[in-house]
């Protein structure tokens, strides 16, 4: 699944505060949005830095019709555009959205996820009942031991009541054994069976018959793995919780790890939510009241489930699919976390990113980026640039062979193409243009008129380009041999030459060789004759 990246503009580069990768996860779900932003850490675990929710009722009326309407699709596209400008703000690497039960049985869910696009530039992947419930487990896992209990050792159930879907995983430590979703969810139930306030009886007797029908299949797989422990996960689980917790008068601690749920307290709340209309549940303290009209279908399945699988508790966890969403995308991305630790400055993790993902001769792009950094800043009062200026440079030295990824012949033009469609983050198309064609100059011929990229750039990019390139081109050779030879390097700087000292550790006759071939864009674009000693 590809994520949405965020590149920072050119002129905020300055106020970049160096940082870990960050990423968000947006879970688009039936009745509400949630967003997490986490930064990967010194451990390879995640902080988290911004949590926000909505409810937007997407899936309102649409999981019965299958059918999304205007004014949700529009609220909800409204909400991911605040989400965007926050991601934004906070600087993340990686957006990652992800849509499930009502956008997938939509018969005009393609219409919404085209609209993110369109409107939002947002990519929204629409994820399958295994793909969610697999997330899930994941998030539950990195939060909570699911192989041990206070009462033995064994699998833990965990239960996600989503808005139109209900997830089961049967899992350990080491993996998932079982993973079932049956359409559940409170908002199909109460669209489906709750048609009076408060639902009556015979409404009640027809939800709960349907339960009993649909959850049928998955109750014996379920007791013949024998779970020691329920988990429960997301709005409804959290919600019925808290209202437990409050009838003790506890305080309840948003974003808890894990909330206590007895049986014999979810009894006495479950009996309010049947008796009170919706108006009155709004009251309730702890519920969410955006939730109040749904909550008790919701909770008619949670009734079943103590029932049927004879649990005293349920355990309910803070973690769902949006970090689930995270923990996938680290595993399936795990270099680039990993360099995220060592590199906390977004551009340069992205570079190296680009070097090893392209296996570039990391230790020969190094001794070139030093010899040509040490150019630049020895030769200032020649070609008059600025920081910026040693900054790209030193980005595109460190990439100018990842052309041999493709192919030894003609690798510089590769490369120049590869720094531009590298999906580098965190740089503006301008800069890209004039990296790549930086990277196109480090060997083989100099710019021509007939070079179409060279000549789109503007008149003083053109210049910055020979500046740059023909001090990479006499970096590049004398590290002819690709092992580091040049140990030291001096410029002297005189009126119709600049004399370049050398120090090394062996004979250098083949990075001499190499360097007095590559030193004609100097002498063009600098006016002196370069000598080496």
């Amino acid at each position: 699944m590809a994520p949405y990246r965020i590149k920072s503009k050119i002129e905020n580069r300055k106020s970049k505060i160096p940082h870990g990768l960050r990423i968000a996860a947006i879970d688009i779900g039936t009745n509400s949005l949630h967003m997490v932003i986490v930064e990967v850490t010194d451990s390879l675990s995640f902080r988290t830095l911004s949590s926000d929710k909505d409810l937007t009722n997407l899936g309102a009326s649409g999981l019965v019709h299958r059918k999304l309407t205007r004014t949700a699709i529009e609220h909800t596209l409204e909400v991911l555009a605040r989400y965007q400008r926050i991601a934004a703000g906070l600087d993340c690497d990686v957006v990652l959205a992800y849509a499930t039960c009502a956008v997938r049985e939509a018969v005009n869910g393609g219409d919404f996820v085209e609209a993110a696009k369109r409107q939002l530039k947002l990519a929204v992947q629409v994820i399958s009942a295994h793909e969610e419930a697999h997330l899930i487990y994941l998030a539950v896992r990195q939060a909570i031991d699911l192989s041990t209990h206070p009462e033995g050792s064994g699998p833990s159930l965990i239960v996600d009541i989503g808005g139109g879907s209900v997830e089961f995983v049967v899992g350990t430590n080491e993996k998932a054994i079982y993973l079932e979703s049956f359409k559940l969810g409170a908002s199909r139930l109460q669209q489906q069976f709750v048609h009076t306030d408060p639902i009556s009886r015979k409404s009640l007797a027809a939800l709960e018959k349907h339960i009993r029908k649909t959850l049928k299949p998955a109750v014996g797989p379920i007791k013949v793995l024998r779970p020691m422990r329920f988990i429960g996960t997301s709005g409804t689980m959290e919600n019925l919780a808290s209202m437990c917790a409050m009838q003790h008068g506890e305080e309840v601690l948003r974003h808890r790890l894990l909330t206590h749920m007895p049986r014999e307290d979810f009894k006495e709340v479950y009996k309010r939510l049947l008796d009170l209309p919706v108006a009155d549940r709004r009251r309730i303290p702890g519920l969410d009241p955006g939730r109040a009209e749904q909550i008790p279908a919701g909770a008619a399945v949670v009734a079943y489930l103590f029932d049927k699988l004879d649990f005293t508790c349920i355990d309910v966890c803070d973690r769902a699919m949006r970090e689930g969403m995270i923990i996938d995308y680290m595993q399936r991305h795990w270099p680039k976390v990993k360099l995220s630790v060592q590199i906390r400055d977004p551009r340069r993790r992205s570079v190296f990113e680009l070097g090893r993902r392209c296996n570039f001769d990391e230790k020969h792009a190094m001794q070139v980026t030093r010899l040509a950094l040490v150019l630049f800043d020895g030769l200032r009062s020649l070609h008059r640039l600025d920081g910026h200026d040693r900054e790209l440079l030193e980005y595109e030295t460190i990439l100018h062979d990842i052309g041999w990824h493709i192919g030894h012949s003609g690798h510089h033009k590769h490369s120049a193409y590869l720094v531009k469609n590298g999906d580098l983050e965190g740089f503006s198309l301008h800069e890209l243009e004039v990296m790549a064609n930086v990277a196109r100059y480090h060997r083989k011929s100099l710019p021509k008129k007939s070079h179409g990229d060279y000549m789109a750039l503007p008149a003083v990019d053109r210049q910055r380009v020979w500046k740059l390139a023909a001090l990479l081109r006499i970096a590049d050779g004398l590290d002819r041999g690709h092992y580091g030879n040049v140990q030291q390097l001096k410029t002297i700087v005189r009126r119709d030459t600049v004399s370049i000292r050398l120090v090394t550790q062996a004979d250098p006759a083949l990075e001499l060789w190499a360097a007095r071939h590559k030193t004609d864009m100097f002498e063009v674009v600098y006016h002196r004759r370069v000598k080496f000693i």
